[in-house]
């Protein structure tokens, strides 16, 4: 009997352990959620941050993998070893209700690498979005997720720190007298300018998962009279072929023509807050050694994007510039050019004035209707099927983009409501 008691003893345990690693769920407003998490972050002191083992570096980009193929089973076991936690979230300020997932810290905290939020249902794919320094540079990182839920992107990066946080000096190269009077060398909590992070290795995970990804990063300066109210750099003076830093210029003036711009690989006289020593900036510019090497090269991927910060970083007026010159500069309805025609999933009627249309062939869970902004309409989610209707009878006349995910991809297609 009383090894029987002993068993079950130990299957609650089992059960109880479980539950507490994989049950995680939670609701609410993300932007909420993300702003309660910079209000709880470290300042610029108390060397809180914990610098990466090799180890937990190599099992943070397993766990960054396994997020990015929808494994959360293996994600959460994965970062339980570093004492994180992958949460899934519904946004219910979202109309529908949208779902992250968020990898972050448990408590009582120890590592301080930062929010790692990630969208498996994106319709600006490519776009990553990055805050590496929110406590420093006045509301970015409010901006980023600000921008975040709006544009519908791929994913979101915040540090755990403020950038002068920990007293030792990275050993990348270049300086800043950002942290103290003195001009010195960047601290390790400075994510931006120490490649040895897990900032750096998302960074490094998303790239390599796709290498069409754009990584926009979020900084802010002190505008001095000679300056103007935008420095937008790719890290280097080259003019890549896709020229993200120019469409998001391009962008901003259209929303608000009284901001002035320098363009680090335009305006080559320019030579400060580019981006060069960036050590995320060099890897996705191509650095074999981004810690030390410049990249003199660009293929566009990254873009540098310093503010003064009342005319786009006081508030949320500033805010939705930012998020409305994004929207342009990455449009939703690029996605439809990269629609396979030859895909196994065949929809009907489309284009359509019937309340209903079916998606069938091939295996999938998830259905999402977005509008040409990349907001989420409507959304269906199931167990494997390789057959569905949705009823659309509550949208809108008009074009929409439905995506069609599966396990291993996602397919991206016009949908015509008449």
């Amino acid at each position: 009997m009383q090894l029987i008691k002993l068993k079950n003893l130990l299957f609650l345990c089992f059960v109880c352990s479980a539950i507490s690693l994989y049950a995680q769920t939670e609701s609410g407003s993300l932007e909420t959620y993300s702003n309660n998490y910079l209000a709880a972050m470290p300042g610029d002191s108390g060397n809180d941050y914990t610098s990466p083992t090799t180890q937990e570096l190599d099992d943070w980009e397993l766990t960054i993998g396994y997020l990015l193929n929808d494994d959360l089973v293996s994600a959460r076991a994965e970062a339980d070893t570093y004492n994180y936690q992958v949460k899934e979230y519904t946004d219910t300020d979202a109309s529908p209700d949208h779902d992250y997932y968020i990898l972050e810290e448990k408590a009582p905290q120890s590592k301080y690498w930062g929010s790692y939020v990630f969208n498996p249902t994106p319709c600006r794919e490519t776009l990553i979005i990055q805050a590496p320094h929110p406590d420093e540079d006045f509301n970015t990182g409010k901006q980023g997720a600000y921008c975040f839920v709006r544009l519908n992107a791929k994913a979101l990066f915040i540090s755990g720190t403020n950038r002068c946080n920990h007293s030792s000096f990275s050993s990348c190269d270049g300086t800043t007298s950002v942290c103290s009077e003195a001009t010195t060398a960047y601290r390790i909590s400075d994510v931006a300018h120490n490649d040895d992070t897990p900032f750096q290795r998302a960074t490094k995970k998303l790239y390599t998962a796709d290498n069409n990804a754009v990584f926009v990063q979020l900084h802010g300066f002190s505008k001095k009279e000679t300056d103007p109210y935008v420095i937008i750099g790719n890290g280097t003076q080259d003019t890549p072929a896709n020229d993200h830093a120019l469409a998001i210029k391009t962008a901003l003036f259209a929303v608000d023509n009284t901001l002035t711009f320098k363009l680090g690989h335009i305006d080559l006289a320019w030579d400060r807050l580019l981006g060069t020593t960036n050590t995320q900036g060099r890897y996705l510019n191509g650095s074999v050694d981004p810690c030390d090497d410049a990249a003199t090269t660009s293929d566009g991927n990254f873009v540098h994007l310093e503010q003064e910060k009342s005319k786009l970083r006081q508030d949320a007026t500033g805010w939705q510039k930012l998020s409305t010159a994004l929207e342009n500069a990455f449009s939703c309805a690029l996605l439809v050019n990269n629609a396979n025609p030859t895909s196994d999933f065949y929809i009907h009627p489309n284009p359509t004035r019937d309340d209903k249309i079916t998606i069938s062939g091939g295996n999938f869970q998830k259905l999402v209707f977005y509008d040409l902004s990349g907001k989420i309409r409507l959304q269906k989610s199931f167990t494997t099927v390789n057959r569905a209707s949705l009823d659309v009878s509550g949208l809108s006349k008009g074009i929409y983009i439905l995506g069609v995910f599966s396990k291993e991809k996602a397919i991206h297609r016009k949908i015509v409501l008449q």
